[in-house]
Formats: C-alpha cells, sequence, structure tokens
C-alpha cells in the first residue's frame, strides 16, 4: 500500500525527520493521510459503500433458495430469473417490483432475507435494504397525509444516496390505500422523478393477500393426485389477478413486474 510504503520510509530515515520542523511535518502527514482517507476505496474498506455492494451471483443465489426455501418452487423460480435479469440489465426501463403472497410462515420475509443477502453483504442491516411494516410503521389512518410527505421523502433521499436501493414492504394487506398510492409514481416507466431514477431500485411487496384462493389451487392439484410441484405459474393467474396490494381473495404466490 502506498500509506504503508510512505511511512516505512520516514521511520527508516530519521535524519530526514531532524531536517523538518515538526509542525512543519505534521502538517505534511494529516495532509498525506486526510488525502488517503478521502479516497474512495480506501473509505469503503472500513464503511459500507454503495458502489462496493456484491455482485449477484445466479448460482449462488439458487443455491441459497434451494437450501433455504422449501415447498415454493414457483417462488423460487420467478425470485431467480427476475432478480437475475434485472441486476445484470445496466440500463432496466423501471424498477424491479416482486410481490411475495402467502399465509404467514410460508416464507415471505425469509425469501426477502435471502435476496438482501445476495446483493448486500449485511442483508437486511445493509444501509441500502429498507424495512417497512405496514403496523409498526404506519399504525393510524389519521395520519396518513404524513405518512405519505415522509415515505416520499425517505424513498427519494435513499435512492438519490444509492440507485440499488432495495425497499422491503410487510404486510401490504393491512396498508391504507392511499399510502400505497403514494408509493406507485416510484414504481413506473419514467426515467426521472423531481430529478431521480428510481429504474435500478427494487421494492418488495410482502401480504396475506391472496392465501386462501392458493391454498385452493394446490388442494385442488393434490384431490386430483397430481404433485405440488407441477403447479404452474399460469394456475394461479385467476388468484393473482386482482391487486396486489388490495385484493382480500389473494394467497400464497409470487407475482413479479419487471
Amino acid at each position: 500500500m502506498k500509506l504503508g510504503r510512505a511511512l516505512g520510509l520516514l521511520l527508516l530515515a530519521p535524519w530526514a525527520v531532524r531536517a523538518v520542523e515538526p509542525i512543519s511535518l505534521g502538517l505534511a502527514l494529516a495532509g498525506v493521510l486526510t488525502s488517503y482517507i478521502s479516497y474512495p476505496r480506501l473509505y469503503c474498506l472500513f464503511a459500507e459503500c454503495c458502489s462496493q455492494k456484491r455482485s449477484l451471483s445466479r448460482a449462488a443465489l439458487q443455491k441459497d433458495l434451494d437450501r433455504k426455501l422449501f415447498g415454493q418452487h414457483l417462488a423460487k423460480k420467478v425470485i431467480l430469473n427476475a432478480l437475475t435479469g434485472f441486476i445484470s440489465n445496466p440500463k432496466p426501463k423501471k424498477p424491479l417490483t416482486l410481490s411475495l403472497h402467502g399465509w404467514t410462515g410460508t416464507g415471505k420475509n425469509f425469501a426477502s432475507k435471502i435476496i438482501a443477502e445476495n446483493i448486500y453483504e449485511g442483508g437486511l442491516h445493509s444501509h441500502y435494504v429498507h424495512l417497512f411494516v405496514a403496523t409498526l410503521h404506519f399504525p393510524h389512518a389519521s395520519n396518513l397525509t404524513l405518512y405519505k410527505d415522509q415515505l416520499q421523502l425517505w424513498i427519494r433521499g435513499n435512492v438519490s444516496a444509492c440507485a440499488r436501493s432495495i425497499f422491503i414492504f410487510d404486510e401490504m394487506d393491512k396498508m391504507h390505500a392511499g399510502l400505497i398510492d403514494a408509493i406507485k409514481p416510484f414504481l413506473d416507466y419514467y426515467d426521472h422523478v423531481d430529478g431521480v431514477s428510481y429504474q435500478k431500485a427494487i421494492f418488495i411487496f410482502l401480504s396475506n393477500a391472496g392465501a386462501e384462493r392458493i391454498t385452493d389451487v394446490a388442494l385442488d392439484f393434490w384431490r386430483s393426485g397430481r404433485q405440488r410441484e407441477e403447479i404452474k405459474l399460469g394456475d394461479m393467474e385467476h388468484a393473482l389477478s386482482v391487486s396486489a396490494f388490495n385484493n382480500k381473495n389473494k394467497t400464497g404466490h409470487v407475482h413479479e413486474e419487471n
């Protein structure tokens, strides 16, 4: 490292130190250290940087999904193809939007955790991954206007800081429709919204909506003697045809928009 060599030369040449006034030497060293510390690559060795994000490996993601997420063959296929295709596209036309549906315990949160960990080493703890829980962060309908303003500012500010920001919204079926409307402008085919591009951002919506309908489809396959793995995404089309955000008749599956 250049800094190491520079300090090494100073230690090996004491006569050079005596020839320079202490204050002058201190200022010189401070200038050298400041220039190195401000250098982005060195800074990113000690702190998380958006530019230093882990490159997505399709093989690693598939291995994680296969080893950790069970009984969700459709979800695994959609997540794998959607995420790898989106990340590998240098100029996506819109943000990646994933909507995961199912009963509590079906693996929605776990799937979003796997996604975050395969993009950022810090996973859900990364500065660039943001989790919102409807009943925790937006509990009072009377504060809807305040929530909308705060949420839009939060999304705008974080995408400005890191284009590849990830936003996870849990309990979407309990979120007020007006608050959902505040998110929609960020999800469309806009090059910029108020001067900010959201095309590389990732939005993941988790919901219990549709669970009964998806369960019904799975039961129909079981009653007819067919394997669960024979269920195709098209078999869920009717169950997932209504809005992912506010329909009460949807269940346990994945919808992807890209």
